[in-house]
């Protein structure tokens, strides 16, 4: 039997074709604007204050645990704050943006009404959503100025207890019902709703606290005792709140996760193993 061409062609036009509807349309958003803050990361785009002092004067790697801290603390000045805030805003926006990606698209798919409306309606949710993660840019710094010799000092004089003692706080942390609770929340199904702009800031508010409160031992503790401008942790840590948020088994993750952050904790603890941070160029 012949087949000419045409059809053959037309067979794999009609094989390739791709049904573009508004929550593939937000996937392929979710994706764009997630590569972009990791391009702005990985580039060095971001504000860094006192990126200079640290690596030529203090010699300290910015990967090291506190050292963006340490640089705002030396500049000093409401315009190091604000471009610290910017900063750690990019990263947690990096950082969440895969997790968000079903609640997003959930969101948009439970919007009733015209494309447009839905648009507003995610735009306004994600504006808000990242505004709360900009704020949490205070943890850090109220880290910092709480702790002697701030969050870098405290590290470098004790880091086995400091490292040894947030994996195990992080475990009792993933452990507990509070966490469980919210992780539960954050990966409900989304009801229909018609969202306008105020309702959908309001929505991107709340889902932020909740996202804030799931996260807080991974983000607010692993994280900051490890360097956040450790690219490698940064991307393992994406992965685990990325996972953990998966709606048929991400509360077992969760758990898991919980389990070994208690035991790698008791042996950082009690072995004292060699530790891949750095301190010092």
């Amino acid at each position: 039997m012949s087949v000419s061409l045409r059809s053959v062609f037309e067979g794999t036009t009609d094989r390739c074709a791709v049904d573009i509807d508004r929550t593939t349309a937000v996937v392929a958003a979710m994706l764009g604007l997630d590569a972009i803050w990791w391009l702005l990361l990985y580039g060095g785009h971001v504000p860094m204050p006192g990126r200079q002092w640290l690596l030529v004067t203090a010699e300290i790697p910015m990967a090291a645990p506190g050292a963006m801290e340490r640089g705002v603390f030396h500049v000093g000045t409401l315009e190091a704050v604000a471009g610290y805030t910017a900063m750690w805003g990019v990263m947690m926006w990096a950082m969440m943006q895969p997790a968000m990606m079903r609640f997003t698209r959930e969101y948009t798919a439970a919007y009733r009404g015209s494309a447009i409306g839905a648009a507003r309606a995610l735009a306004s949710f994600l504006v808000s959503y990242y505004a709360v993660w900009l704020i949490t840019a205070c943890v850090p710094l109220l880290y910092n100025a709480v702790l002697p010799g701030g969050i870098y000092g405290v590290t470098r004089e004790y880091t086995h207890f400091v490292v040894g003692g947030v994996l195990v706080l992080t475990g009792i942390y993933q452990l507990s019902r509070f966490k469980r609770s919210f992780l539960r929340t954050c990966c409900a199904n989304v009801p229909s709703h018609q969202d306008g702009v105020l309702l959908a800031i309001r929505e991107g508010l709340y889902h932020g606290v909740r996202c804030i409160l799931t996260c807080f031992g991974v983000f607010f503790l692993v994280m900051i005792a490890f360097g956040e401008m450790n690219h490698v942790w940064m991307v393992a840590l994406t992965g685990i709140v990325t996972i953990e948020r998966l709606p048929s088994w991400g509360e077992e993750i969760a758990v898991g996760i919980g389990l070994v952050s208690l035991v790698a904790g008791a042996i950082v603890l009690v072995v004292r193993p060699a530790l891949p941070i750095a301190f010092a160029l």
